[in-house]
């Protein structure tokens, strides 16, 4: 049973979903980051906190952090002291759970992220990873302060959803370093904006890669991002005849 067939979503949370996806898209600005994670996002994650840990030398590293309330000194001055070792702790425990989302709570042994769950008060956090690519490892997302255990439902959804926090991050991240930033789409991206090319609807194109049309709109509106376009007329003529390396980040 695959993670679409173990959880259901009725219409009406779909199109939340939906509307979820196209409000990454349109974040250009710090502020509407903060406004989509504390906002749209907390209806299918809740949380109190996100923390996002990048990989990269000096001040490329350094951690963002998007909460609902109020961050102590003591546990800003910690994730700046062990922001490498504490993404490195993550990474390795993200790859042995076979790179998939895990839960970690206040009980699970004694840890930097442990250490990190305790200072924010809260009980459960939820954790997800990119993969490395492009001579950059894994970068990190925490959810902190979420009331209860992730289950099934929210290990799903960070799934579905990281490629989202992540692209519309770096893009605001790599305003921050100018003549830095590449376009870069995953092979499915490419897959799917070839359909795009051809005319084919969505359920066309998911019938011919064998996904669904929820997760082939996903790519799309991905690759939108990333190609900086408004629509799918846009993001066909800017592709046509370009050739595109493999990012890692969304599959």
């Amino acid at each position: 049973m695959t993670a679409l067939q173990a959880v259901s979503f009725d219409a009406y949370e779909l199109e939340r979903l939906a509307a979820t996806l196209d409000g990454a898209i349109r974040i250009r600005r710090r502020s509407d980051y903060y406004l989509w994670a504390q906002g749209a996002l907390q209806s299918f994650l809740p949380h109190e906190t996100l923390v996002f840990l990048p990989d990269g030398p000096g001040d490329a590293c350094h951690p963002e952090v998007f909460s609902r309330g109020v961050i102590s000194d003591d546990t800003e001055s910690f994730l700046r002291a062990t922001k490498a070792g504490l993404r490195a702790e993550i990474v390795l425990n993200w790859s042995r759970q076979g790179r998939r989302p895990y839960v970690h709570t206040a009980h699970d042994g004694a840890s930097q992220l442990a250490s990190l769950v305790d200072k924010t008060g809260g009980q459960h956090a939820l954790v997800h990873c990119t993969k490395a690519s492009g001579g950059r490892g894994a970068c990190a997302f925490i959810f902190l302060g979420m009331a209860t255990r992730p289950a099934s439902r929210e290990i799903y959804l960070a799934e579905l959803l990281l490629p989202h926090l992540y692209f519309a991050l770096a893009g605001l991240r790599d305003e921050d370093t100018p003549g830095q930033k590449a376009v870069l789409l995953s092979r499915r991206q490419s897959q799917v904006l070839a359909g795009v090319r051809s005319g084919k609807t969505n359920t066309e194109i998911a019938l011919a890669l064998g996904l669904s049309p929820l997760t082939v709109k996903s790519h799309v509106q991905q690759a939108l991002r990333k190609l900086a376009v408004a629509n799918r007329a846009e993001a066909a003529a800017v592709t046509s005849g370009m050739a595109f390396a493999g990012d890692g980040a969304g599959g």
